[in-house]
């Protein structure tokens, strides 16, 4: 069985998942009206990546390793790995069933969170291993 640990860890990686939609979709909508709808996507995603990163980091996995450089650049390159595999996915689905859209994009994402929650906790944000 699951360890309580475990389970409180993903129940913070939803929290946190849900909270920077949140957030992302109030700067979306903030800075379409500024400035029209691509450009307020736009704008909108580096502040929500970051915020995932720093509520991730710090609460989700507790991490209190001092190298977030290089943190956040094993960060950003999954960033750019899973929506890779998240657009794969949504691809795959939407070209070989007769899925709609929203649910492809749903099972997409779902893959997504997997690979990150799985990348974050055992490389971004592991503990490092015990010097002998």
């Amino acid at each position: 069985m699951f360890k309580q640990a475990f389970i409180m860890k993903i129940v913070r990686f939803a929290t946190v998942g849900g909270t920077v939609m949140l957030v992302f979709m109030g700067l979306n909508k903030l800075f379409a009206d500024l400035w029209g709808k691509q450009v307020g996507f736009l704008v909108a995603y580096p502040p929500a990546v970051g915020l995932h990163f720093c509520l991730n980091k710090w609460w989700t996995f507790g991490c209190k390793r001092s190298d977030s450089v290089r943190q956040f650049s094993e960060y950003a390159i999954m960033v750019a790995v899973t929506f890779v595999i998240q657009w794969a996915v949504f691809s795959a689905l939407v070209t070989w069933t007769t899925m709609p859209s929203w649910l492809a994009a749903g099972i997409a994402n779902a893959v997504q969170m997997i690979v990150t929650f799985v990348v974050m906790s055992r490389r971004i944000f592991a503990s490092p291993a015990p010097v002998s």
